[in-house]
Parts: C-alpha cells; sequence; structure tokens
C-alpha cells in the first residue's frame, strides 16, 4: 500500500508554490494541510521534532519521511513521479544554481512585502483567517503576527532600496540568461519554476493560481519592479498558461 503524501504549506507562499508545482507537475496525489504563520507554529515544530534551526513551509510528509525544503520535495517529485524530470541530472549544478539564486532574491522580496503589508490596514484584515465581521475589529492582531513572521526571516522591515536592489538583479540575470527564448535550460526545468515564483513578489500570478484579495495582491505588487520587469512578468504568465496544471485530487 502506498503511503499517504500530506504537504503541509501556505498558500500565499511562492516557497509552496514551488513545491505544490513540482509535484503537480509528475501528477502525484497529496492532501494539504494549511499552515498558518505564528499560531500554527507549534504544531510545525511538533511535526518536523522541534529542530533547533528555524522551522518553516512547505514540509512534504511521505509516510515516516519528512521532507522540509522546497528542493528536495522537488527532488522527490522527480524520483517518484512518471513526468519529465524538473532536475535533469545532466544539468543539476546548473538548476541548483538558479535555486539559490532565487533563494536570495525572494528572501529580499519577503521584506519588500511585509513592509507594503503593514502599511496597509485593509491588507492585514484581508490575511486573517476569521469571518470578515470580526476583521475590522482584530486587524491589530494580524500586524503583530507580521512583524512576528518579519522577526523569524531576519526581515529588514526599514529600508527597501537594498532588497529591491537584490530582487532586480536577479530579474536582469533571468532575462539575460532567458534571451528571448521561453526556458532557462533546453526544456522546462524546475530553474524555470523557482524564477516564475520569484515574480510573485513583483506582480502577483493570477488568482486562478494562488488566490489574493485586492488589498493583498496590492501590497505584494512591487511597482519600482514591475515596471520595469513587465516582460518578465508576461514570461511568467506564459510559463503558468502552458506548464501550471491544476492538482491531482488525493
Amino acid at each position: 500500500m502506498s503511503p499517504v503524501v500530506r504537504l503541509v504549506f501556505l498558500p500565499v507562499s511562492p516557497w509552496s508554490e514551488r513545491a505544490r508545482w513540482a509535484l503537480d507537475h509528475h501528477r502525484i496525489a497529496y492532501q494539504t494541510i494549511e499552515h498558518m504563520p505564528i499560531l500554527g507554529e507549534r504544531r510545525l515544530r511538533r511535526l518536523l521534532g522541534n529542530p533547533r534551526r528555524r522551522a518553516t513551509v512547505p514540509v512534504l510528509q511521505v509516510g515516516d519521511e519528512l521532507l522540509s525544503d522546497s528542493w528536495d520535495i522537488a527532488r522527490y517529485a522527480d524520483r517518484v513521479g512518471s513526468a519529465e524530470p524538473l532536475i535533469p541530472p545532466a544539468h543539476e549544478a546548473a538548476v541548483r544554481r538558479w535555486h539559490e539564486l532565487a533563494e536570495r532574491a525572494m528572501s529580499a522580496a519577503r521584506a519588500l512585502t511585509l513592509q507594503r503589508l503593514l502599511q496597509s490596514r485593509r491588507a492585514l484584515r484581508e490575511a486573517l483567517p476569521i469571518p470578515g465581521w470580526a476583521r475590522s475589529l482584530l486587524w491589530p492582531v494580524a500586524g503583530w503576527a507580521t512583524r512576528r513572521f518579519a522577526q523569524k526571516y531576519d526581515a529588514d522591515l526599514q529600508g527597501s532600496a537594498a532588497p529591491r536592489a537584490t530582487v532586480q538583479a536577479a530579474l536582469s540575470e533571468l532575462r539575460s540568461a532567458l534571451g528571448g527564448g521561453d526556458h532557462l535550460l533546453s526544456s522546462f526545468s524546475y530553474a524555470d519554476i523557482v524564477m516564475a515564483t520569484l515574480l510573485q513578489g513583483v506582480v502577483p500570478v493570477a488568482d486562478r493560481y494562488i488566490p489574493l484579495g485586492p488589498a493583498m495582491r496590492a501590497a505584494w505588487t512591487q511597482p519600482e519592479l514591475a515596471r520595469p520587469n513587465e516582460d518578465l512578468v508576461a514570461w511568467r504568465d506564459r510559463l503558468y498558461e502552458r506548464h501550471r496544471p491544476a492538482p491531482l485530487a488525493a
């Protein structure tokens, strides 16, 4: 009997989206458990055996095995899936380099998003996982949780120039490597996925892929990065249209 596959994820997170995309690419059925930042921290740490290091999502549970990094989840999907590999052995080093570049840039983009989120009371209200009538009263709780979340990831909530420059440098490298083409390698790969999901922190993808309320969508949009990178946003949207399958029911 095949083990039950469960993914603990944060719906708005680009890191979680990478994991889901890899699993869906290979048509692997899995159950989902939605993680709640800060409030779900204790449950997450318990699942991971209370590690000394920072506990983060996504986490893939396959029977007794736990995978707590999107790279490892993509490797697992390649190992057990039936589609073309996302991390071809012959190009693993190249894909890994794009993964590491996306990691650094997405951490910078996260700081920019948190800054904008804390400036928007409407976005903080939308972020609360409670009925709409209660959000107007409890939005300060979302502000507190957002600041705690920023502390967890050492996100700078003050300056925006340095993180914006980090994101732009990664996007400029992406543009140069694509050279007007569709893929970073000769065909669709995990390198495309990580760079496409980086753009979630510049202009969010359509709601049918990652649903966001209007105020949250505005908080995730970085106008100073969106305008000079419209071509890459369009590339991301084409990639989603062509290569982002719907999840397979577990």
